[in-house]
Order: C-alpha cells, then structure tokens, then sequence
C-alpha cells in the first residue's frame, strides 16, 4: 500500500503530486475521514497527550 496525498481541484477531479504507477482502468480506493470520525477523535487525543511521553530533560520536543 502506498499513501499519497491530493490537492481537491473540483468535486471530481484531484491534483496528484506525481504521476500514479498503474494503468487506465486500474481501480484505486480513496478513504477520506469524516470529521465526526472516532479516528479524529483518537488524534486529537493523541496529540494532547503526546508531550506527557517525555521527561523534562527532553525539552526540545516542546516546540512540536
């Protein structure tokens, strides 16, 4: 599996930043979250915590 990310030019069509390795025809999947998903809910959280893993000596994740 390979992520990339796309750029919404119009309801149906995307820029890609480079060139997709498959042919015409080739069916892809595209999973776009909701935002009432739970997965932003556990990011939030991740990210509210993120800075409880380190110890104050490791002051220079502080600016994340």
């Amino acid at each position: 599996m390979k992520t990339m990310t796309a750029r919404v030019l119009d309801p149906t069509h995307l820029e890609l930043p480079h060139p997709l390795s498959v042919g015409p025809g080739t069916v892809i999947c595209l999973i776009l979250p909701d935002a009432e998903s739970d997965d932003n809910l556990w990011r939030d959280a991740a990210k509210a915590h993120l800075l409880d893993a380190y110890a104050e000596e490791d002051a220079l994740y502080d600016d994340l």
